[in-house]
């Protein structure tokens, strides 16, 4: 698929290529494309309505990401005083040296230490502006991917009457000041204000099938860890960050695949045994991902790599069980390396 053919910046209509698709291609974004945010539009009363809404949806990811964003944070937070502390020292210390808003910053890192351990946090809708916490917002999104860009790939829940659009329409203009927008799925098709660009990204499932649920806000994995939105991931890396064997793992990173198929980015691998571990959720039973997968396996396969697929189910019920197995896999593959 051709990232580089959809815009990074303004506001654009996307047609034929929909939100499922999107969905479908961001666990291989590139490295150079923007921070894609599938997001669903749920409910719409007015523009005012909606820009609070996506700004809390946003918050809600920044505090997922933590502290992806924020160098030498804590991985795990905890409660105490004390950690809260450390965290807004580091998040001062950013500030100084990055074009980061110290207060908000500061204050968004009290929230993110308070959603992953407790404690108190800030309401900073009442203490910022929108369009404070909104720029302050995308560049931690932007730094948590490593990216330079954001955009918000916006879809409905349901069709949107015409007075909805209108309202939707005010607030992406606002938003278009902040981060590249797409409309996916006719989410404002009575309108011509915006352009309209044809896009076809490839490996779309079959309309006949019925998809898989997509949370509210869809986003790719974040390089180097676990998947945020993935209990299973973060789960095993938990488990896995206590054995020795497991040294020299890699979440979710790019793995160069050859010309076929330039990169495929693996849930899990370890790069010295050529072994790679994918994590599937229900979605992965879809005809959709289902042959999304099929094709990453062969294009793996073809470079040398082992994969072996856990279920979500499985790594939640025995986690013990699933690290034996890829203890075994990735003894065995070294052992075999070593073979004259």
């Amino acid at each position: 698929m051709d990232w580089s053919a959809l815009p990074y910046s303004g506001i654009v209509a996307l047609t034929v290529v929909g939100s499922t698709d999107i969905a479908l291609a961001l666990d291989d974004l590139p490295d150079e494309a923007p921070a894609v945010l599938l997001i669903r539009v749920d409910q719409v009363s007015g523009a005012a309505q909606v820009i609070e809404t996506l700004l809390g949806h946003l918050e809600r990811t920044a505090y997922d990401f933590y502290p992806a964003w924020l160098p030498r944070a804590e991985v795990s937070p905890g409660r105490s005083t004390i950690d809260r502390v450390a965290a807004r020292s580091l998040a001062a210390t950013m500030a100084a040296s990055t074009p980061h808003y110290r207060p908000f910053l500061v204050d968004l890192t009290t929230n993110a230490v308070a959603a992953h351990g407790g404690g108190e946090s800030v309401d900073l809708s009442r203490r910022y502006s929108s369009a404070t916490r909104m720029a302050g917002l995308v560049r931690v999104i932007s730094d948590s991917f490593a990216r330079k860009s954001v955009v918000l790939a916006l879809y409905p829940a349901a069709t949107l009457s015409p007075a909805s659009q209108q309202h939707l329409a005010a607030a992406c203009d606002w938003l278009g000041s902040h981060v590249g927008i797409w409309l996916l799925d006719d989410i404002m098709s009575p309108l011509d204000r915006y352009p309209i660009l044809d896009v076809e990204l490839g490996n779309a499932p079959d309309a006949a099938e019925p998809l898989w649920t997509l949370s509210t806000v869809t986003f790719p994995p974040l390089a180097g860890r676990p998947q945020p939105a993935s209990a299973a991931e973060s789960k095993l890396e938990s488990h896995l960050a206590r054995l020795q064997w497991a040294d020299g793992r890699q979440w979710n990173q790019t793995v160069p695949t050859g010309d076929l198929e330039p990169y495929v980015r693996a849930d899990l691998v370890w790069p010295e045994a050529s072994l790679v571990v994918e994590i599937d959720g229900a979605d992965h039973r879809t005809a959709g991902k289902y042959a999304d997968d099929r094709r990453r396996d062969v294009a793996l396969q073809l470079v040398g790599y082992m994969v072996v697929r856990f279920t979500n189910e499985q790594v939640l019920s025995d986690t013990p069980r699933v690290a034996a197995i890829i203890e075994k896999l990735r003894s065995d593959r070294l052992a075999a390396k070593e073979l004259p």
